[in-house]
Parts: C-alpha cells; sequence; structure tokens
C-alpha cells in the first residue's frame, strides 16, 4: 500500500505544470503603458482581471476590500503598514466593438476614479482568445482574481462574486 501511494504522489508530481502569466501591454488611468509581468518589481502581484461587463459589475464589490488589504496602510502601532507588500492591479479586457469606444470609457473612468487609484486601474487590448487560453479562464462573465509571483510564475486563481474567504484566499497565497 505504501508503494500504491508513494507512486501515486510521484505521478501527480510530474504532472504539475507551472503557468507563467502571459506578457501583456496594459495602459493605466495615468496613460502609463505597463509591461506585465515584467513589471512586478520584485514583488508578488494581484492581478484582478474583468473580460465582460457582468465581470466589471462584479468588481465592484471587490475594489475597496482589495485596495484595503493589499495597499492601504495600517491601523499604526505594530501592525502599522501593510504586511504583504504586493502589488495591485485591476484590468479590464477590451475586445470587439468596446474598442471603438475605448477614449469614452477612458474618459469617463478617469473621473469615475479617485486620483490616487490611477496607478491601479489598466485596460489592455491583448488578443482575448490567446489571454483566456494562457490563464485557463473559465468563465469570462467573472472577474478572475491572479497571484503573482515576483517571476510572474502563478500562485494561486479564483474568480467570481466577492467573499471573505475568497479574498483571505489571495491574500493568504501572497504570504506563503
Amino acid at each position: 500500500m505504501k508503494i500504491l501511494l508513494t507512486l501515486l504522489l510521484i505521478a501527480g508530481s510530474l504532472s504539475v505544470k507551472e503557468s507563467v502569466f502571459p506578457s501583456i501591454s496594459c495602459t493605466n488611468l495615468k496613460d502609463e503603458v505597463i509591461q506585465l509581468p515584467s513589471a512586478i518589481s520584485g514583488k508578488r502581484t494581484v492581478i484582478a482581471m474583468m473580460f465582460s461587463l457582468k465581470a466589471d459589475k462584479m468588481m465592484q464589490k471587490w475594489n475597496q476590500p482589495l485596495y484595503r488589504a493589499l495597499l492601504a496602510d495600517g491601523a499604526g502601532g505594530m501592525m502599522g503598514g501593510n504586511m504583504y507588500n504586493a502589488n495591485l492591479y485591476f484590468i479590464g479586457v477590451v475586445k470587439g466593438l468596446q474598442k471603438l469606444a475605448l477614449p469614452e470609457i477612458i474618459k469617463k473612468a478617469k473621473k469615475e476614479v479617485d486620483v490616487k487609484y490611477h496607478p491601479f486601474f489598466m485596460y489592455t487590448n491583448a488578443e482575448i482568445d490567446l489571454l483566456i487560453k494562457a490563464i485557463d479562464i473559465k468563465n469570462v462573465d467573472e472577474p478572475q482574481f491572479i497571484v503573482l509571483e515576483t517571476d510572474g510564475k502563478i500562485l494561486y486563481k479564483t474568480s467570481g462574486e466577492y467573499s471573505d474567504d475568497k479574498l483571505n484566499d489571495i491574500t493568504g497565497s501572497l504570504l506563503n
């Protein structure tokens, strides 16, 4: 029985494939072009991606909790500062006819998003089918959350509606 268990463990470890986040060019609301994952500057990174309007609407409930957990300074005292030391990027994937409306979408976003958040909100018009395949996206109508190691390897992925448990899983993956 121990031999069978050992063989199964070895076989399982051989089939594990490390995924690396694909190289994409994004533009943030400060009009800066960012190349991901090369621009993650030695920090683990959480990428929150929206591939559709439905995903964008779900993301609205994630914005503040993610920002507070990953970027906001702590309350001071022994827990002052932010213990994760991670990047956070919200990326909208622009596709199809949305590309024609992109200048208007950007103009609206710049008005609606607080200026201090502009570096963290981005869009990309990368080839959507290649991106979905490379990241193994199952449902484009849900926001996607991808945690990257400093070298761009994918550490953790989840998607869907906001929950405290999902947020805890995301932040927990930054500490492992």
